[in-house]
């Protein structure tokens, strides 16, 4: 691969909201693999592989819909409670084939800084990402402050030493859908070289 491909690549990645993904549209095994195998390739402090990774595809989204809707209503306070936003929480998870939950797994006595462990995860996520741009799928990250309650964690059962960094709504854009196209400000004027 040449160095301008991998660019392109990094600049095509988007991501796509659910509303624009084909929740019927099923994605294959080997597909995972390969997203999953390019996240474990992702930098890590100390080898220690922090990055987790929970698949909910088809009716075990609901398990999702369901801890969301449920943590929303044990964390926020009466006065605050909006119910559109409790229903959309119930119905987002059914908008994209498949959600996966991020996890940062902590080591028992590890001595890594548990902010490294979350740049190592959000590494993964990257690699994830970019793959899934360059076979053409959608992905969207999403971190309500839900998702990193521990109410949140207790309900899709992670496990005392996980910690919750959101959540990846994965699918193939509908169809007719015409891949975004974004811009950022030009990148030597966020360098100082000293």
């Amino acid at each position: 691969m040449q160095s301008n491909e991998l660019s392109q690549i990094i600049a095509k990645r988007r991501s796509i909201k659910p509303a624009l993904m084909d929740p019927a549209r099923a994605i294959p095994q080997e597909l995972w693999e390969q997203l999953f195998e390019a996240a474990n390739w992702a930098p890590t402090h100390g080898l220690t592989e922090p990055w987790r990774f929970d698949v909910f595809a088809g009716d075990k989204r609901q398990l999702v819909a369901d801890a969301l809707q449920a943590s929303y209503k044990s964390v926020t306070p009466e006065a605050e409670f909006r119910p559109e936003k409790f229903e959309k929480m119930g119905k987002n998870p059914f908008l994209a084939n498949s959600v996966v939950i991020v996890s940062m797994h902590l080591a028992e006595g590890s001595k890594i800084p548990e902010v490294e462990e979350a740049e190592a995860v959000a590494c993964a996520v990257q690699n994830l990402h970019l793959l899934a741009s360059e076979l053409g799928l959608g992905v969207f990250w999403s971190s309500p402050a839900v998702s990193y309650s521990s109410a949140f964690e207790e309900a899709l059962e992670l496990g005392d030493k996980q910690k919750c960094l959101g959540m990846l709504y994965v699918g193939w854009p509908r169809e007719g859908l015409e891949w975004p196209v974004s811009k950022r400000g030009n990148a030597m004027d966020k360098v100082t070289f000293r």
